[in-house]
């Protein structure tokens, strides 16, 4: 069974655990070594978990924090799953989650960025509706990568 809960500033080692490992899961596989290695030296995983861990949600599988979310109103800042729960479902449940509290908050479609290379998770978010709306430069954040910003409509209760 799997459960939402909010996080707490109790779990900032924790999302910062889930980040750095789904990162190496999925980042790895499509980004140079040297390239994957600055966002780790930068310690992205720990700065994040620093400013925004009681902001996540956190989906737990039986009892076990499995995946988390950073849903900002209707953006999608984060979405993590760790690697030993990937194809489990942890991930949809919290999409259903992020889309369930954007449509209440009175939002019309839920919204988010992944790279384009990233094409395990471009097919999963294609897969549950999203479309991609353009393909930007994501220099800043990585050299030489583009980032997707996609969309999903989001139904009226």
């Amino acid at each position: 069974m799997i459960r939402i809960r909010p996080a707490t500033h109790a779990d900032e080692g924790l999302v910062e655990e889930i980040i750095r490992a789904s990162m190496l899961a999925s980042y790895a596989h499509f980004l140079p070594a040297p390239l994957f290695q600055t966002i780790l030296d930068q310690d992205r995983p720990g700065r994040v978990a620093r400013d925004d861990a009681p902001r996540f949600s956190v989906a737990e599988a039986d009892g076990v924090a499995a995946g988390i979310m950073l849903l900002k109103d209707n953006y999608v800042d984060h979405l993590w799953v760790r690697p030993e729960f990937m194809g489990m479902g942890i991930g949809s449940v919290l999409l259903e989650h992020a889309e369930e509290r954007a449509g209440h908050a009175g939002f019309d479609r839920l919204i988010l960025d992944c790279f384009e290379k990233n094409e395990k998770a471009l097919a999963f978010y294609r897969t549950r509706g999203f479309t991609v709306e353009r393909i930007s430069d994501a220099s800043e954040y990585l050299p030489g990568e583009n980032a997707c910003r996609l969309s999903k409509p989001l139904v009226s209760a």
